[in-house]
């Protein structure tokens, strides 16, 4: 019988899955930006809970610093101004479960799911299972919870589901383009988080209550511990938050993760100039890498933060289609 397909004996091997589309780069980019900004709110709703249970006899500088990670839920959206001097209860369950607030964790993770649905052969089984499980953790009636610690039970099953997608993002994708772009959108929006954590609690007066929240908030508590014997300080957390390039939550270790994909993705220009994100990202690295702890003040931090926040929009302007006159990118064939 005479046939049109490959035989056993003459399939040829391939390795890469074919061209990634700017659509679905973009789709990958912002879906785990998305995941990334959901952790961050349930981790700033678990310091409240966890901080606020005897929250009648904090006073001074504890409640301030209490107060500080409430500004920031209604810096990032998670709730309106107007509900800020609301009972800490209320706050947390309104910046887990509020469909209406862009900036809720619940919101976070359905905008991760609008944008994953556009890619949806790209991701597992187990990845979607893993996000509806997700959505029906952080959508459940938490009217009825009768202290913060329910609260905490809630956000700590949220967090491990979390971490559970991001385990399955570093172990079960190809190390192609799109994880790539997976990869460093989770890196870029942790490292813009990050900086606004450390400008809130590593200030220059920073109290060991703010420190103590900044670890937590980094989830950098035990290598603290391991490392300094004393109690918080702010040279060393100011080190480990910004500079240290062995930890995983620092800002430095995000921009050198975010430097090696822009070495593996093509470039635009064939006279060997580097494009735009490869310049403002070899820029950050090579200031943060020479900077020390004592040059980290607020002032340069936010510069950071800005900086980062120029280089995510300088990558969607370089890899995603944004308007029928931008300049055209070559395939990125080989790397989907």
């Amino acid at each position: 019988v005479e046939t049109l397909l490959p035989s056993q004996e003459n399939i040829n091997i391939r390795r890469v899955l074919g061209n990634l589309p700017s659509r679905a780069a973009d789709n990958l980019f912002w879906y785990a930006r998305y995941l990334e900004r959901a952790e961050s709110v349930l981790r700033i709703v678990r310091c409240l809970s966890a901080r606020s249970v005897e929250l009648d006899q904090v006073r001074g500088e504890g409640r301030e610093s209490l107060q500080r990670l409430v500004r920031l839920l209604v810096a990032w959206g998670a709730i309106p101004m107007d509900r800020a001097g609301d009972p800490m209860l209320d706050i947390v369950t309104h910046a887990i479960t509020a469909e209406d607030d862009y900036g809720s964790a619940l919101a976070d993770v359905r905008s991760a799911y609008g944008a994953a649905s556009v890619i949806r052969e790209r991701l597992s089984v187990d990845s979607w299972k893993l996000l509806g499980r997700l959505d029906s953790q952080l959508s459940v009636d938490l009217s009825e919870a009768d202290s913060e610690a329910d609260i905490s039970d809630a956000v700590e099953r949220a967090l491990t589901t979390l971490s559970a997608l991001s385990g399955l993002a570093q172990e079960n994708i190809n190390r192609v383009a799109g994880w790539r772009f997976i990869d460093m959108g989770r890196r870029v929006e942790r490292a813009i988080n990050t900086c606004r954590f450390a400008r809130s609690f590593a200030a220059d007066r920073a109290n060991a209550d703010d420190l103590d929240i900044l670890l937590d908030l980094i989830d950098s508590q035990i290598t603290y511990r391991s490392r300094y014997l004393i109690g918080v300080a702010l040279g060393p957390i100011r080190d480990m938050v910004m500079l240290d390039p062995f930890n995983p939550r620092s800002v430095a270790f995000q921009i050198d993760q975010i430097r090696r994909h822009l070495m593996t993705l093509p470039t635009l220009n064939e006279n060997g100039v580097p494009d735009e994100p490869r310049r403002l990202i070899d820029a950050l690295s090579g200031e943060i890498a020479s900077a020390s702890a004592r040059d980290i003040t607020p002032a340069m931090t936010l510069g950071l933060e800005q900086r980062l926040m120029k280089f995510a929009d300088a990558v969607g302007l370089r890899y995603f289609l944004q308007r029928p006159d931008r300049v055209p990118a070559k395939s990125l064939s080989g790397l989907a």
